[in-house]
């Protein structure tokens, strides 16, 4: 009994240990390190090395099955960059993506935590060692060879071996036996080698790896090559190749390397303290012995400048002081942003999806380069807030006002909430900026209400405002008063060879028109041709029929300008109104959006009435039924067209359609009051009774009582006749 007993334990034993969980692998991020922890059933004998991607976790005994399906649910992979286990060995793998180490530790019995830590190791750490061997080998497990095919060189087991071997060797020497290219023969690594090569040609065979030739670098600059290559694999995430020590830096599309935040802190280039308090410190010592500037004074209060906003005195500074300063360029840069300038020098160009405050700069620049992925997004509403008061009022509108024009109303309103945060008195720009803001979302009464004050009260911004009051009353078929015409003459002569002419004369040429004078509007248009397209769209909106005549009608052959593309469909309309569908046609041809409704207008008031019912065959809407009904009537399907009338409810329309068919016993027994009188006259037999008889005379009455009906009957029928002339109405142009 006692051996059947024991027996039963260990077989029970053996099923719970046979029939044990998975170990979960969960994890956090912290301030300096990201946490792993991976629980167990129980105690496990453990212990953790390098490897040529990161670090190993190896069990002593029997082999876990992780549950890696939490892993990355907490954490992004700006450390660790992937965790699996291998299939042969059973090992934990970690792959690390940045310039730090593993810190594991046991924090109870059957939990095991390992935390990725910035920076170096410390020294005489075990764990940076790589582990004696390379674990439990698939070979001896029949069932694990059938399952996972060996590959064809394993080339972490051979790298890790080779690296114990050289243990204690500088990898100098290691690498000391290389061909003219300098790449590395050595015989350990031949195969490693070969086999890279085969996979990625087969890759880039298949379409799913993007291959790029290097630039090649002269000798002087072989030092500063940078340490980073960019692999893009099919539709996955940009994978980046770093050197060991390495930092971290972010990559451009094209594969240039991001600005860092590092290079563009302005936020730390000053402080809130007042500007006299801290501009005395900021540029002193700027010259050395023997008046040589000092670089670190140069550096320090080139960037002051820049924190104040001041891009002139920046560029002043570095005129002054000529070093070889190493982010030179990236001032300037900024320098010529902050004044808004065009740079000759763009040190931001293609940075507009960097996850770095240089996507913020890149938005800023002059052309503007704004960010496609929402990293770029993101990092531009994370630096800009992080901006002081004053950058974020002066740069803040300008930002707003470009991501509004392409249309990006949930960035520009994040970016409008940013400088609304910041404390103090908004001004005048900012004002400006909620009234576009307001105009954008549809709200073109909110921003009239932020406008009219501002445009009418003496300062600088005031001029500003009228300008963007007058292109929202003009837009929106509003009149604009004599008066503000007058007003903005006087302000584009006081711009007169500026940067701000072109806008004031965009802003004069729409005033012009919403106040009636289009003659003049046209003439000041021909020399900003960006004016023509809201100039034609006024015009069709709200121009009178003498300007539409004088400057939209074309001559035989001519062809309406590209500019007048938005308003073509509706001034085809109105000349389509006017009588004129030749030049209405005309014009419908500059819009291939143009509806099939207008196009079969056209067509029929041409005297086409097959083609109109061709462009409205699949319309079945009121307007279309209408069109149809006219154009079958041109083609004398009378029934069809009563058909149409009676489905709109039109019943004037289908009397006179049944009236051109002929349907007088139709009209005689259902016909208004007026036909049904005509209708019986000529109806055919079984109808209703004639007004007139025309049986033969009745002997009693005698010849002169049967005449005297018969005048009787003729003058009932006239007077019916006369009456349902007087009733009906003249048709009404197709056109119409």
């Amino acid at each position: 009994m006692r051996l059947w007993g024991a027996l039963l334990i260990a077989w029970a034993l053996n099923g719970l240990a046979a029939q044990a969980g998975p170990a979960f692998v969960t994890s956090g991020e912290h301030p300096g390190f990201t946490r792993l922890v991976m629980q167990f059933d129980g105690p496990v004998d453990w212990k953790m090395g390098r490897a040529l991607d990161g670090y190993v976790l190896r069990l002593q005994g029997e082999r876990p099955v992780y549950d890696l399906g939490k892993a990355f649910d907490l954490i992004g992979k700006s450390r660790l960059a992937a965790i699996w286990a291998d299939p042969a060995s059973g090992d934990l793998h970690f792959g690390v993506a940045c310039a730090c180490y593993a810190m594991p530790f046991e924090f109870r019995p059957g939990v095991i935590v390992v935390d990725l830590r910035d920076g170096k190791p410390p020294k005489g750490s075990s764990f940076e060692a790589p582990l004696d061997t390379a674990g439990p080998s698939a070979a001896s497990d029949p069932a694990q060879m059938s399952q996972t095919p060996a590959p064809n060189y394993n080339w972490v087991d051979l790298a890790a071996s080779h690296l114990k071997e050289v243990t204690g060797a500088t990898l100098a020497a290691t690498l000391s036996n290389a061909d003219t290219n300098g790449l590395v023969v050595d015989p350990a690594l031949a195969a490693l080698r070969t086999s890279l090569m085969e996979e990625m040609s087969r890759g880039a065979s298949q379409g799913i790896v993007d291959m790029a030739k290097l630039k090649k670098q002269p000798e002087a600059d072989m030092g500063k090559m940078d340490p980073s290559v960019l692999i893009h694999l099919g539709e996955t995430p940009n994978l980046i190749i770093r050197q060991k020590g390495a930092p971290d830096q972010p990559l451009t599309a094209k594969g240039a390397s991001c600005l860092s935040d590092e290079q563009l802190n302005l936020p730390v280039w000053g402080s809130s303290r007042p500007v006299s308090d801290q501009i005395g410190p900021e540029r002193q010592g700027l010259t050395g012995e023997f008046d040589k500037p000092d670089p670190d004074a140069v550096t320090r209060a080139v960037r002051f400048q820049l924190f104040l906003g001041f891009g002139a005195e920046a560029r002043g500074l570095l005129r002054a002081f000529p070093l070889d300063l190493p982010d030179q360029h990236v001032w300037e840069s900024m320098a010529h942003i902050l004044d808004g300038l065009p740079d000759p020098k763009p040190a931001f160009a293609g940075m507009q999806d960097c996850d770095t405050a240089a996507s913020l700069w890149a938005a800023l620049a002059d052309p503007p380069q704004l960010p496609s992925s929402d990293q770029g997004k993101a990092s531009i509403l994370r630096n800009f807030s992080a901006l002081p008061p004053h950058l974020r009022r002066d740069l803040g509108p300008r930002l707003v006002e470009r991501f509004l024009a392409v249309g990006d109303i949930v960035v520009a309103t994040s970016l409008r909430d940013a400088v609304l945060r910041a404390p103090g008195d908004p001004g005048p720009a900012i004002v400006l900026m909620q009234a576009a803001m307001d105009r954008a979302m549809g709200k073109p009464g909110n921003s009239e209400a932020k406008l009219e004050p501002l445009a009418t009260t003496a300062g600088p911004s005031s001029a500003d405002a009228l300008a963007a009051l007058v292109e929202q009353r003009a837009v929106l078929g509003q009149s604009v008063g004599f008066d503000q015409v007058q007003a903005l003459e006087g302000y584009l002569k006081e711009r007169k060879g500026t940067v701000e002419a072109a806008r004031y004369r965009h802003a004069l040429v729409l005033a012009r028109a919403a106040s009636g004078d289009f003659d003049r509007a046209f003439v000041e248009a021909a020399s900003t041709p960006e004016t023509l397209g809201p100039l034609w769209q006024i015009l069709a909106q709200t121009g009178p029929d003498s300007a539409l005549l004088a400057h939209a009608t074309l001559a035989d052959g001519a062809t309406p300008p590209a500019e007048a593309k938005a308003a073509a469909a509706q001034i085809a309309d109105r000349m389509l109104g006017l009588g004129l569908p030749d030049q209405a046609a005309v014009w419908l041809k500059l819009d291939d959006r143009a509806p099939n409704l207008l196009d079969a207008r056209i067509k029929l008031a041409q005297g086409d009435p097959k083609a109109a019912l061709e462009r409205l065959q699949n319309d079945d809407s009121n307007p279309a039924l209408l069109i149809k009904a006219q154009a079958l009537q041109e083609l004398n399907d009378q029934s069809g067209a009563a058909d149409i009338f009676a489905k709109l409810g039109k019943p004037d329309q289908e009397t006179l359609a049944l009236g051109r068919l002929q349907a007088w016993d139709v009209l005689a027994r259902s016909g208004p009051d007026t036909w049904k009188a005509v209708a019986s006259v000529v109806a055919p037999q079984g109808g209703p009774a004639p007004l007139v008889s025309s049986a033969a005379p009745n002997p009693v009455d005698g010849v002169l009582a049967h005449n005297k009906a018969l005048v009787e009957g003729s003058a009932a029928t006239r007077n019916a006749i006369t009456t349902l002339l007087d009733s009906v109405k003249a048709p009404l142009p197709p056109t119409q």
